[in-house]
Formats: structure tokens, C-alpha cells, sequence
């Protein structure tokens, strides 16, 4: 059973601590100051902390509290949204779909409108997650998406994009006309890594049949993204999905270096319960995904 502070209470503290004014506050409650009063003592006393501190006519909230207001308003958020959704007539589909923020970013957003402008009534809600893994993922979602196979009891894992690994540079790299070769790439010590996939260059290498040290050098980043951005501004070479890096190519943000080298990755999958192909309203994003796929396979 949850342990949950006085709702009622919560939902007082937001709209002070937003107003930082009791008076303000209580405009917005349509109550009396001294119920608002009341209920931001009764907050205190659950947390047997002060929440505000009284600097000339305002209240200025203390460290811990505003900390926590952050918390306390995406939470607000979250009910607003999910209560607006419940809401909502029934054709109103919505879709919950998380996945990383790299494909995020890189895929999904970017495709999303040609959804959109075919299913106006349809919400996708994205929802990223960090970690690869799926073990820790607890919230309902209709779909998750992730660069791997999924299983999950009652549920149902679908490939519906390639996941070819290309090597990408900034065509302002410095040496660059001298990287010909997957042996130029091993010798530039410009590798960018990522610190979720660190075998990604060795695996790579080794598709290329060239041996290498265990440990290779260059710089290590916490998202793919990150990495993407270092090479597009010149800081060295980055394995990446081809898929998400398209339109930096075609924009000539980037170049493929050796083309004659690539490593095939398990591809982007999504993971979704059975019942959901049954349902007329969600779908139709299933199909959406697949024909991306080919549409971006013909192209």
C-alpha cells in the first residue's frame, strides 16, 4: 500500500509555492488564507519540516521544499493528463510509447507528424527511458520500443527497422582525407565511444576482420546523442545506427566513412500486448511503424 502526504494538503503547497503568496493561493482554491494556512501546516507536520520561510511580505520556499516542488508538479502533471485522457471521448485514442531518448530524438519525433496528419485523433504520449533494459520499466505503456529483442509474459516483440552500424565524421574532421580505410579508422585514436555499449568499436573492428587491443582509446559518452553531436562538431568518429543519422548525411552534417564496413546490430524492435492488435484505435500505429520502414527502405 502506497504511503501517500495529505492530497488535499499537496495540492495547497503547489499553488503557494507557485504564487509564493498565501493570499494568491487561496484566490485560486476559492478557500480563506487561513485554510490554506492550515493546510500547509498540516503538510509540515507530516514532514516535521518547515516548507516556507517569511522574507518581508512573500514566502520564499526553503531548499528541501523546492526540491521537492519539482517533483510534487510533474506529478500533478501526470494526473492532469492521464485525468484529461480519461476523460476524453472514447475515438480519442491515446498511445503510450516509451523508448530512449537517442531514438526518441533521432526517429520518432522526426517521422511522427506523417502519423499525425493520418490519424489526427490519435495521441502518442512518449515517455523515454535511459537504460536499454526493459526489467526496471513498471509503468503501463502500449508500446516500448527499444534497439533489441523483448519478451515479456502476454506480450508480443516485433522487428520493424534495420540496424545497420555505420562509421560517421564530421566532414571537417581534421584528417579526414586520410581515413580510407576501417585500418585508417583503428589508427586515428578519434574514437568516440559510448559508455552503454563499449564493445561496439571492437565488434565492429572485428566484422572488418583487424585485431585490436581490448581497451581502445577515445572519449566516452553517456548517450548516443551526445556522442552524435561530438562528431558532428569535429571531436572524432562515431558508430551509429544508420537510420539516425540519415539526415545528417543528406544534410552534410556527416559522412559515412568505409563504406565497405558495416556491422548489423539485432534491430529496433517494439514490444506491445497481444490485445493491442485488436484494438481499431491503436493499431494503426503498428502498421504506421512497418510502413516507415519500407518507405525509408525504398528511398
Amino acid at each position: 500500500m502506497r504511503k501517500l502526504p495529505p492530497l488535499k494538503a499537496i495540492k495547497t503547497f503547489e499553488a503557494a509555492a507557485r504564487h509564493e503568496s498565501l493570499t494568491l493561493a487561496a484566490g485560486e482554491l476559492n478557500v480563506s488564507v487561513s485554510a490554506v494556512s492550515q493546510q500547509i501546516r498540516i503538510l509540515e507536520a507530516y514532514f516535521q519540516k518547515h516548507l516556507f520561510e517569511k522574507q518581508g511580505r512573500s514566502l520564499k520556499l526553503t531548499h528541501p521544499a523546492r526540491a521537492y516542488l519539482e517533483d510534487v508538479r510533474a506529478c500533478l502533471d501526470r494526473l492532469a493528463l492521464a485525468s484529461e485522457q480519461m476523460a476524453s471521448p472514447a475515438h480519442n485514442a491515446a498511445i503510450r510509447v516509451n523508448t530512449t531518448p537517442s531514438f526518441a530524438m533521432r526517429w520518432l519525433i522526426p517521422n511522427l507528424p506523417s502519423f499525425q496528419a493520418a490519424h489526427p485523433k490519435t495521441e502518442i504520449n512518449i515517455v523515454t527511458s535511459a537504460l536499454d533494459t526493459i526489467d526496471d520499466l513498471h509503468d503501463t505503456f502500449d508500446v516500448v520500443i527499444r534497439r533489441d529483442h523483448m519478451e515479456r509474459p502476454g506480450h508480443e516483440c516485433r522487428k520493424f527497422l534495420d540496424d545497420i552500424m555505420i562509421a560517421v565524421a564530421s566532414p571537417k574532421l581534421s584528417g579526414i582525407e586520410s581515413l580510407t580505410c576501417a585500418k585508417d579508422l583503428k589508427k586515428s585514436g578519434n574514437l568516440l565511444h559510448l559508455n552503454s555499449r563499449p564493445d561496439a568499436w571492437s565488434r565492429w573492428f572485428k566484422h572488418a576482420k583487424i585485431a585490436t587491443p581490448q581497451t581502445l582509446i577515445g572519449q566516452y559518452y553517456d548517450h548516443f546523442f551526445l556522442s552524435l553531436q561530438a562528431a558532428i562538431n569535429g571531436l572524432g568518429i562515431a558508430l551509429a545506427p544508420h537510420v539516425l543519422v540519415s539526415d545528417d548525411i543528406a544534410q552534410g552534417l556527416l559522412v559515412q566513412l568505409c563504406r565497405d564496413h558495416t556491422l548489423e546490430g539485432p534491430g529496433f524492435h517494439c514490444l506491445f500486448r497481444e490485445k493491442f492488435l485488436s484494438d481499431r484505435n491503436k493499431a494503426p500505429f503498428l502498421k504506421w511503424l512497418t510502413d516507415m520502414t519500407d518507405e525509408l527502405s525504398s528511398s
